[in-house]
């Protein structure tokens, strides 16, 4: 199962990510997000980025001309968008209140709780929800993920999981020994 680590601000909390082992980071562009970043700063954290890690711009508001051009200026992998979006790889976000959508579109996919706020809330959706649905390889699970619920959630045999208050000291600064506690179980599961 794959780990993103979404929200990141700074280059030593993505440097901690990527010495833990994380596949996929994550970079918020939402300006009202409390874990907002510029894409001059995402710039300059990516560049110092060696490995095989991936690297995802979060887009709430942006056009798809811009979000092209923040992905190749961010030296981005991906772009989690909640619109369809063409000419860019992308993870696409489906907030979830009762089912699982029934039209999904290509490519990675991820669901997230359907809560006031964008992303983040620490609210996790009916996760049993899961079981039935066909595209769980390439589904990223996130809301309200933790210590306690990735072994189950790992059961399900989804494509990753996405985490992003559960592992903060406070938004927008992560917790290092609970991203190192998390991957612990992940990678011992």
């Amino acid at each position: 199962m794959k780990v993103k680590f979404c929200g990141m601000t700074n280059a030593e909390d993505v440097s901690a990510a990527v010495e833990l082992g994380v596949d996929f980071v994550g970079f918020v562009f939402y300006e009202k997000s409390k874990r907002f970043v510029t894409y001059e700063q995402v710039r300059k954290i990516t560049e110092g980025i060696n490995s095989d890690i991936k690297k995802v711009g979060v887009f709430v508001e942006q056009s798809n001309e811009e979000i092209k051009k923040v992905v190749e200026f961010c030296n981005l992998d991906y772009a989690q968008v909640y619109k369809t979006v063409e000419g860019v790889d992308t993870i696409r976000v489906y907030r979830i209140k009762d089912e699982p959508p029934k039209d999904i579109s290509d490519g990675l996919i991820l669901f997230d709780s359907y809560t006031k706020s964008i992303g983040g809330s620490g609210v996790s959706f009916d996760l049993s929800l899961l079981k039935n649905f066909e595209h769980r390889n390439r589904l990223f699970v996130a809301g309200g993920i933790n210590i306690d619920n990735v072994t189950f959630i790992a059961q399900l045999n989804v494509f990753g999981v996405d985490l992003v208050s559960s592992i903060e000291a406070h938004p927008g600064k992560k917790d290092i020994k609970k991203m190192e506690d998390f991957m612990k179980v992940v990678r011992g599961l």
